[in-house]
């Protein structure tokens, strides 16, 4: 994967407060990021966190690291669109964790000439591409982006144009640079119905949960150029130059802290700023006040001490065996980024239940939902969290029988979680959350399981 090496290596001075907003917000986001290990082979990974007072990073990969302590690591992810770079030196590396040094300074390594503008695939803007006319290989799939310099589209089908035989979808189908002679898309909006161009291969992906192709523009015609630069404009904005000036989210996570455990604020505010009471008895002018009589201890009844309470809160089953054999019965499915997806369905796994089924789209998690009876849904992907709400109730006037949903959010708001009890959802996860016993209560709870 050609993914190092090819940005314009500018460089913005930036400092380490920058490179901590970026950084943070990639890891509220679960954004996935690629290392490149002392074998200059490139590892994903998932950032796990950051430790500002030690000055490090930690990642956990998805497959063996090599790398001797001391080295340069050099990284990369895509956070708002950009492509982000940095590198840090390699402070310890064991089992699936590697933790490096934290960078001075990110790098932008973007390789586009022109912005692009991404397309949801509800629009129905496809793309058909061949490598020869009569014979050789054609693909058809959904658009994704575009740019007046090329597209991506993710692959639904290929053929083989001789003998009209499916092929297996796998990065073995294109050689690199493969030319097209004939790209064609169509349904874009604001362009023409149908535009037809020749192209070749950028590059060929199935780190997504899918196959996804780069297709580089040969030489479009005027109108065609001017069309696509129409409809890019409308949704993208410049390429940046340089990495832009970004704060981070002390303020928010400040209020949200102060959210969380309001009473125990309040009581804490009450202690330090109640002052001390004087007896009505007693002058300024006096020399001392008269002891306050103390009152005898209250001795309990042992007999009410017995009794029960009223309400009393669920708690976790006492036998283990019978929670592990509950979990073991339990399907649970997940709509999360590749990356992250891969991580959280290894924690599941390990918690014990039976099946984790990982999902890269809402269309394959709506055909998961008809096909088989899921326990649990979990929701953690960048789509905005009100098309979030109205996908889920798309899916239940279709009268597909949905099990808890949990969506993961950014914020949570009272107009949100009212919004999100509309739409059906069983309960809203604030980002960042970790996966530790909160977590798998959480997913317990939802499940009847306590």
């Amino acid at each position: 994967m050609a993914l190092f090496g090819t940005g314009k290596g500018k460089k913005d001075p930036g400092s380490v407060e920058l490179v901590l907003a970026y950084l943070e917000d990639a890891q509220r986001v679960r954004c996935p990021f690629i290392l490149r290990d002392g074998r200059k082979l490139d590892v994903n990974a998932t950032l796990q966190s950051i430790d500002e007072d030690a000055g490090t990073i930690t990642l956990h990969v998805s497959g063996p690291f090599a790398g001797d302590k001391g080295a340069k690591i050099n990284f990369l992810f895509i956070l708002e669109s950009m492509r982000l770079g940095g590198h840090g030196k390699l402070q310890e590396n064991r089992s699936s964790l590697v933790t490096l040094s934290l960078p001075g300074e990110l790098e932008l390594m973007e390789r586009r000439k022109h912005a692009r503008g991404r397309l949801n695939p509800k629009e129905g803007a496809t793309v058909t591409a061949l490598t020869g006319l009569f014979d050789g290989i054609g693909v058809n799939g959904v658009l994704e982006n575009v740019s007046e310099s090329g597209c991506r589209l993710r692959v639904e089908k290929a053929i083989n144009l001789k003998d009209e035989k499916r092929l297996p979808l796998g990065t073995a189908l294109f050689s690199a640079g493969q030319a097209f002679m004939l790209v064609k898309l169509n349904k874009v909006p604001k362009c023409p119905s149908v535009m037809e161009l020749t192209g070749k291969m950028a590059y060929l992906s199935d780190s997504g949960g899918g196959l996804s192709i780069g297709i580089i523009f040969e030489s479009p015609r005027g109108d065609i150029a001017a069309s696509i630069r129409s409809l890019v404009s409308s949704r993208a904005s410049a390429i940046p130059t340089s990495v832009p000036p970004k704060a981070r989210r002390r303020a928010q996570v400040a209020e949200e802290s102060l959210l969380a455990e309001p009473s125990e604020r309040m009581a804490k505010i009450d202690r330090e700023e109640d002052p001390p009471r004087v007896p009505p008895s007693a002058a300024p002018s006096a020399a001392l006040p008269k002891p306050v009589p103390v009152e005898p201890p209250v001795v309990p009844d042992p007999a009410l001490e017995e009794e029960p309470p009223e309400e009393s809160t669920p708690v976790r089953p006492r036998n283990p065996a019978l929670l592990r054999l509950k979990k073991r019965s339990r399907t649970i499915l997940l709509l999360t980024p590749s990356g992250y997806g891969d991580l959280l369905k290894d924690y599941l796994l390990d918690e014990g239940y039976g099946q984790v089924i990982l999902a890269s789209s809402a269309q394959e998690m709506v055909s998961t939902l008809i096909q088989d009876p899921m326990a649990l849904v979990l929701i953690d992907s960048g789509m905005p969290i009100l098309e979030c709400f109205q996908m889920i109730s798309r899916i239940k006037e279709a009268g597909v029988e949905l099990p808890p949903v949990i969506v993961a959010a950014e914020e949570v708001s009272r107009a949100l979680v009212l919004a999100a009890h509309r739409a059906g959802v069983s309960q809203l996860l604030v980002k960042p959350y970790e996966l530790d016993e909160s977590f798998s209560t959480l997913l317990e709870e939802q499940m009847d399981l306590c």
